[in-house]
């Protein structure tokens, strides 16, 4: 049986047994958890069917016309037939595209255009899925450091019950001390008791967003500190959206341009006539046609300078756009710089203020083992030591999450 046991542990991962959930684990797993991350299959699928629907434009074109109605005059009639007051065509055309000044090239170039300015979009969409998942990883982060402590707390606290009953049994204490710490300990379970139920509360939120059930007592990994944190480059989504969103103006304005040029293409066509016409000796009721086209609209030369003004008024305002995030996302940079340098300060004093408690709390509990000082000053001093540790470990965290909401604001 050992040996099994042996063997089962050399080929399963300790990393197994102690698996630890990570931050980027729960933000990829987010990501592709949200349904709006199907958009990007069909962004793809659907540039797929329109650039093959672009290249189309280079197959034959095949095209039928019918004409029916009754003549008023100036067709003239064959010999021998007699006058017929109707007429009946029948038109068949093929052409084949040789030149078309590059509007298929054109059309596709602003399909790609198109779908990336649709994907930045929804990448844009996923900024709040990254700081929902921040904000309960940090937040389950904190629930365990606070009830950290609290364990720490209860340890002493029953530790300082079980002097209490010892002096009370010995004639040297009271059952008021012996009540005092059993009532302190109640209070401190009813603590533990809320941060255990918020701390399931954002489990479940976080099982949710990313899609995979999760025990309530999951254990989660602590970041590692982000140094040189201002020197992290600006990789907001929002800049590749403006960026493409330049591009596909860009492209449809070559569509305009392509409009000026000629068409240039082979065609061929056949004419069915009834009844015939009167060509002089002959009797003409069939036509067929073949060589090559060239068509140019002028239609475009009109509004060219116009097209291009609405080019620089695009291109204008989606820079305007733009310089607008990046005035609102500095000031967002600012404020989450000036809170981790707040928290760097805050949490300098921390060890300071934990080793005066710790020296406070030892000096009350040399007093009431000397009967020099009640029971309840000395549960005061514990719980000023569990806070001020408390208060370290909440500030560790809170500098950690200063951090990664810092990296957040700048797309990182």
């Amino acid at each position: 049986m050992k040996k099994t046991v042996l063997t089962l542990l050399l080929f399963f991962p300790i990393s197994c047994l102690y698996s630890q959930l990570k931050i980027e684990s729960c933000q990829e797993k987010a990501k592709a958890n949200y349904p709006l991350i199907k958009e990007y299959d069909l962004i793809s699928k659907s540039l797929d069917y329109t650039l093959s629907n672009a290249n189309k434009a280079w197959l034959p074109q095949f095209s039928v016309t019918a004409i029916g109605g009754y003549l008023i005059k100036g067709l003239p009639e064959a010999p021998g037939t007699n006058r017929e007051d109707y007429i009946v065509a029948g038109i068949a055309q093929i052409t084949q595209n040789i030149y078309d000044g590059g509007a298929t090239k054109a059309q596709k170039n602003i399909a790609k255009a198109s779908a990336e300015v649709d994907k930045a979009t929804t990448e844009v969409a996923f900024n709040s899925i990254r700081e929902r998942v921040n904000q309960l990883y940090f937040g389950i982060l904190v629930v365990d450091e606070q009830l950290n402590q609290l364990n720490i707390l209860n340890d002493n606290l029953n530790r300082g019950l079980k002097n209490a009953k010892l002096s009370k049994d010995n004639g040297l204490g009271y059952q008021s001390d012996v009540d005092e710490v059993k009532a302190e300990i109640l209070s401190l379970e009813q603590k533990k008791i809320e941060f255990t139920f918020t701390r399931k509360g954002y489990v479940e939120m976080l099982s949710y967003m990313i899609g995979e059930p999760l025990k309530e007592d999951v254990q989660l990994e602590k970041p590692l500190t982000v140094e040189n944190y201002a020197s992290l480059t600006n990789n907001r989504s929002e800049l590749s959206l403006y960026a493409n969103q330049i591009k596909l103006t860009e492209a449809s304005s070559a569509m305009d341009k392509v409009s000026l040029m000629p068409k240039v293409g082979l065609l061929g066509a056949g004419i069915l006539i009834t009844p015939g016409m009167n060509l002089g000796t002959s009797n003409v009721s069939s036509l067929a046609v073949a060589g090559l086209s060239m068509s140019w609209d002028t239609h475009g030369l009109y509004k060219s300078s116009n097209n291009r003004e609405l080019e620089k008024i695009k291109k204008d305002r989606i820079n305007n756009q733009q310089n607008t995030f990046l005035f609102t996302n500095n000031l967002q940079l600012q404020q989450a710089s000036t809170e981790i340098e707040k928290q760097k300060a805050i949490l300098a004093k921390d060890d300071e203020i934990v080793l005066l408690k710790e020296k406070i709390t030892k000096a009350y509990q040399l007093k009431k083992d000397n009967d020099m000082s009640p029971m309840n000053d000395l549960i005061t001093a514990m719980n000023k030591e569990s806070e001020a540790r408390s208060n370290k470990a909440l500030h560790n965290v809170q500098l950690l999450m200063s951090l990664y909401n810092y990296k957040t604001i700048k797309g990182n």
